[in-house]
């Protein structure tokens, strides 16, 4: 393990996350967090070769700012290490204010370099219920991602923010196909409540709209509904969830209505990408599973100049070909004219296998600026490749 020097920040309740990556595609519907940034329990469980919880005593500053020490009494031992041995008592290598009237606890991750105790997150504790979720995250698993999630979800509106936050990170780092495949499984009024809870974070509410709309029935269609016509202050960020969850309860409508957003140049640009984020997370889970649903909406962006580079770069992304020739005739318009829609149509058209395809390039290569456009997109492609 790499050895974090000086990552261990406890005052004020700072935690120093390891940047870890995402070991799939988050999923697409989450938002509010840097997911490549911020670690979940779980998985600093696997990096850490101890989880002590316990106690802060005997602080002792040593004159430099944060420098110094803090005991910490041992009360349980979720992992640990040969270099703890039978220790009641460790003490931390980092100044911590520790009321001796009041002294607060903590779970400590840490690891050991060179014979060193080198902790490196700490988390507050206010009660053992974040110490017993994070032995039962230990407890998973990891290759049944389902079961994992379901416990998750159990925890998402835990009373203590450390354990609600975790878990929504859980379903945030998970990808598409796994936050699909366990939505039909969980509780549609706890989801509820989560929704029209003002306390909710506003970047989680699309999420929970498409899991109620998976567990939901058809006055939870109707809510979702509401939330796609007329959103709030709250709900204008969680298109992208709603229409999401409207679909699995209405599928044909629901597909037709993300379909018009997408073709609705009178809609703002946000709300445009949110319904491609619907569209995305979609094919994320299902893939070519719906790919008649995929050419309608992402085929609505093509003829916009607005939008229509985001929609070709993902039918070349996913492969997707039944578009070409709507592709490739943009190219010749006014409204596709800027320098970055003219390189996309030409990316897509040097990855497509059709015909059509090469007989637009040995057209565009009988000018200079074509050549030299060609040749750009293809240097970009080969970098693409070597990434």
């Amino acid at each position: 393990m790499t050895h974090r020097i000086g990552a261990f920040a406890l005052v004020l309740g700072l935690a120093a996350f390891a940047a870890l990556p995402c070991p799939a595609p988050a999923c697409s519907l989450c938002s509010g967090m840097n997911l490549q940034n911020t670690s979940t329990f779980r998985q600093d469980v696997g990096q850490a070769k101890m989880i002590l919880y316990g106690v802060l005593k005997d602080a002792k500053p040593n004159g430099q700012a944060g420098g110094g020490s803090v005991d910490l009494h041992i009360q349980r031992v979720l992992k640990t290490d040969a270099f703890l041995g039978d220790k009641k008592v460790l003490t931390l290598p980092r100044y911590v204010p520790a009321d001796p009237k009041d002294p607060p606890k903590f779970l400590i991750f840490a690891d050991v370099f060179q014979g060193k105790l080198d902790p490196y997150r700490g988390i507050p504790v206010k009660s053992e219920a974040l110490v017993d979720y994070v032995k039962g995250a230990m407890d998973l698993d990891a290759k049944d991602r389902t079961t994992a999630l379901l416990y998750f979800f159990r925890h998402i509106d835990h009373a203590d923010a450390e354990v609600a936050n975790d878990a929504y990170l859980e379903f945030a780092k998970a990808n598409d196909g796994e936050v699909g495949q366990v939505a039909k499984r969980l509780d549609p009024a706890r989801l509820r409540k989560l929704i029209n809870d003002p306390q909710t974070p506003p970047a989680r509410i699309g999420l929970f709209a498409f899991l109620l709309g998976a567990c939901g029935n058809s006055d939870d269609a109707a809510f979702l509904k509401g939330m796609i016509e007329k959103p709030t202050t709250r709900t204008a960020g969680a298109l992208d969830g709603a229409l999401a969850g409207y679909i699995q309860l209405q599928s044909r409508e629901g597909w037709d209505l993300t379909a018009s957003v997408l073709k609705d140049d009178k809609r703002n640009l946000t709300q445009r990408l949110q319904a491609l984020g619907a569209v995305r997370f979609y094919y994320g889970w299902k893939g070519k599973d719906i790919e008649r649903e995929i050419y309608k909406c992402l085929g609505a962006m093509v003829p916009d100049g607005n939008v229509a580079d985001m929609a070709i770069e993902d039918l070349r992304r996913w492969k997707l070909w039944d578009l070409t020739a709507e592709v490739l005739a943009q190219f010749a318009k006014k409204s596709h004219d800027a320098p970055i829609m003219q390189r996309c149509i030409v990316r897509y058209a040097l990855t497509c296998p059709k015909p059509e395809a090469a007989q637009f390039l040995t057209k565009l290569k009988g000018t200079k600026e074509g050549k030299e456009l060609i040749a750009a997109v293809e240097e970009s492609l080969q970098f693409e490749k070597t990434k």
